[in-house]
């Protein structure tokens, strides 16, 4: 009877003790403490945020998003943030965002939803000067290259920021361009601020110079890197105060108004690109500027 209830002892303990080691384990797989952050849903021409905090160092992180690989930056202690711009002509439909690291730390699959975004039609009437005006193959591979620029720059401060320039907008992005009635096949990839010639032209955010040079069909244009892939673009200005390279803190003179390139009167053109993706910087980036009456 005794050798059973030993027995009987032992079975019970090795049970007790397999019980707590399957519970620590639970602990530990809680305990990786991961917090993702991203909305459902998203507009045509919206910013996805994609934020994380976790307890763990992260290496090399990255998400996916229909098969495209972007990279995941560091932004704080325990906190990387990863941008997704959602193209203005993005089909409406339920997408997939796989998120990782090569760690296998991060392992996670989740679903966003596009939708529609109906944005209005603009008709303006140009000479037949500025009609066959073009750019040049420099500056089509300039400004290209700044689109993508893709650097882990460490100076942008967290949005919304203030407007680059002061006055309203008489274009929005997003808007169907059509010159003389005849609609150009494209939208407008940045939003127009409504000017005199002069104007203070700032840096939203900080950032360092890429170009900043005079175009045949942007006029005068500065492009600013602000680091994990967000670009800002500054074009038709009147004058250029900033040099390639230079480090730009925000609220910085980039440049001043003008009518410079292909420009009608005097405005400042000015767009956001994530990744490559141009977005509309009224969506989360910048504080709200009244539209022209």
């Amino acid at each position: 009877m005794k050798k059973y209830l030993t027995y009987s002892i032992l079975i019970f303990s090795l049970i007790l003790v397999f019980a707590l080691k399957i519970n620590c384990f639970a602990r530990d797989i809680a305990g990786k403490d991961i917090s993702i952050s991203l909305p459902d849903q998203v507009k045509q021409g919206q910013t996805v945020f994609i934020n994380i905090k976790t307890s763990k160092q992260l290496k090399n992180p990255v998400f996916k998003f229909k098969n495209k690989t972007y990279k995941i930056f560091k932004t704080g202690e325990n906190q990387y943030t990863g941008l997704l711009g959602i193209n203005t002509l993005e089909k409406p439909d339920q997408y997939r965002i796989i998120i990782s690291d090569k760690n296998g730390y991060l392992n996670n699959k989740t679903g966003i939803s596009v939708v529609t975004k109906d944005y209005p039609k603009q008709n303006i009437k140009v000479t037949r000067k500025m009609a066959g005006l073009s750019a040049t193959k420099h500056e089509l591979n300039q400004i290209g290259r700044a689109k993508y620029m893709l650097t882990s720059l460490k100076l942008r401060k967290e949005p919304p920021y203030n407007s680059p320039a002061n006055g309203c907008i008489n274009s929005v992005f997003g808007l169907r361009r059509y010159y003389n009635g005849k609609f150009s096949g494209n939208y407008h990839k940045g939003v127009d601020i409504k000017a005199p010639t002069g104007e203070e032209v700032r840096s939203i955010t900080d950032g360092k110079v890429i170009f900043a040079e005079n175009f045949r069909l942007h006029g005068g244009s500065v492009a600013v890197d602000h680091g994990h892939g967000l670009v800002s673009l500054y074009i038709h200005l009147s004058k250029i105060s900033v040099k390639p390279g230079e480090i730009l803190k925000a609220d910085q003179k980039v440049g001043e108004v003008g009518m410079t390139g292909f420009a009608t009167g005097p405005h400042l053109h000015w767009g956001l690109y994530v990744n490559g993706t141009p977005v509309d910087p009224m969506e989360g980036w910048i504080k709200p500027v009244n539209l022209c009456k």
